[in-house]
């Protein structure tokens, strides 16, 4: 009979073999999905009988979707990972009985072994194969909605979050910018004095660039984990000086993240430094961009770390190319509150934005490329 068992596991460490699922068959595992310690370094695994396929890099603290499957139309074994294949798939044979099945441990000769540990989630059995297009959704984490900031208004400095979540608080020189009801064209009424709309919905945040800005109360995003999270801004001047952050989020000795204009290249950049220390080698994306200088609908900038695949990308306007996607290995955890309009500089903060801000959205999880181009507007996008 074809089967398949999947998991979300985060493992706490790597360095010796470790089992998510087993079934006992006469005194020893009659399949096994799990991790294996060996050179050059771990790997994921799914064993059935005396046949094993592994493959993919487990990292502690790193979660994996993993699909241990038996086809026995082919009689092969086959093992997913975040959705993709890895290995070869061998042919194998099942065990004549099925005992108990475990969670976290194998049967051995003399008891079980190799016990799980870290964290094991959504652990499901199935009497059937899947198809590589169910693999890959299987694998997906769905990203969740943590915090929408529409930046409409503001009451006693605090401007709220959509649904009653952490607000944001609001600094000297920030304030909510409401336009006006005023519908008249100075064209037609040499008396009407034209006042432009808001980027989104009713208000904007508005940003004086010396000491304007906005914080949460803490980090919104888990810098350590796949995270996305997108603004909508506006540059108030054509030609700025100074580089100027839009969205940070630090740790102890630098941002964990930062979205800047960089002047002096016309462009927008991610930057992600490898590690939470003062000098620390930086990841740095872009993508180019002309000022505002205060006129238009600005632009879209959306950021993505998708841990699975150790891939951080920038999108402007919807849309990322190679030169705004890099590699980091290891994201690691910041501490510090979401900022909007500064980042962090020595034991203070810098590079304030002069302009104007909307529409902050923040998700656990990475976003597809055809979900990214939903964010941005009033309404979330739908993450099916």
């Amino acid at each position: 009979m074809s089967a398949r068992t999947t998991a979300r596991v985060r493992p706490a460490e790597t360095g010796r073999n470790m089992t998510v699922a087993s079934q006992d068959a006469d005194g020893k595992p009659g399949f096994s999905l799990g991790l294996r310690s060996q050179d050059p370094g771990p790997v994921w695994s799914f064993a059935m009988g005396g046949t094993r396929v592994s493959g993919g890099a487990p990292e502690t603290g790193e979660w994996a979707h993993l699909l241990g499957l038996y086809d026995a139309e082919t009689g092969r074994a086959q093992l997913y990972v975040n959705g993709h294949e890895v290995g070869t798939a061998p042919e194998a044979k099942p065990a004549t009985t099925a005992d108990a099945f475990q969670i976290g441990r194998a049967r051995g000769t003399t008891g079980y072994r190799d016990r799980w540990h870290g964290d094991i989630g959504d652990v499901q059995v199935h009497d059937r194969v899947v198809v590589p297009d169910e693999a890959a959704e299987l694998g997906r984490r769905k990203p969740k909605l943590l915090g929408h900031w529409s930046l409409e208004n503001a009451a006693d400095g605090v401007s709220p979050e959509q649904s009653d979540g952490a607000p944001l608080r609001l600094g000297t020189g920030a304030s909510i910018y409401r336009g006006s009801d005023n519908s008249c064209i100075p064209e037609i009424d040499p008396d009407c004095t034209y006042v432009p709309p808001p980027l989104a919905g009713d208000g904007h945040l508005r940003l004086d660039g010396e000491t304007g800005h906005a914080a949460a109360d803490g980090p919104v995003v888990d810098t350590g984990d796949s995270f996305t999270i997108g603004v909508v801004v506006r540059l108030a001047d054509s030609e700025p000086a100074p580089p100027m952050t839009v969205l940070s989020q630090a740790g102890e000795h630098t941002d964990a993240f930062k979205v800047r204009y960089e002047p002096s290249t016309y462009s927008w950049q991610l930057v992600m430094p490898e590690k939470d220390e003062v000098g620390a080698h930086e990841r740095v994306v872009s993508q180019i961009s002309g000022a505002d200088g205060g006129e238009g609908q600005g632009h879209r900038l959306t950021v993505v770390y998708d841990d699975g695949t150790d891939l951080i990308k920038l999108y402007l306007d919807g849309y990322t190319n190679d030169e705004a996607t890099a590699t980091l290995p290891n994201g690691w955890h910041s501490t510090g509150a979401l900022q909007i309009g500064r980042g962090k500089a020595g034991d203070g903060w810098g590079e304030y934005l002069h302009g104007d801000v909307d529409e902050v959205q923040a998700y656990s999880g990475a976003l597809r490329d055809e979900d990214v181009t939903g964010l941005g507007w009033t309404t979330d996008p739908c993450l099916c």
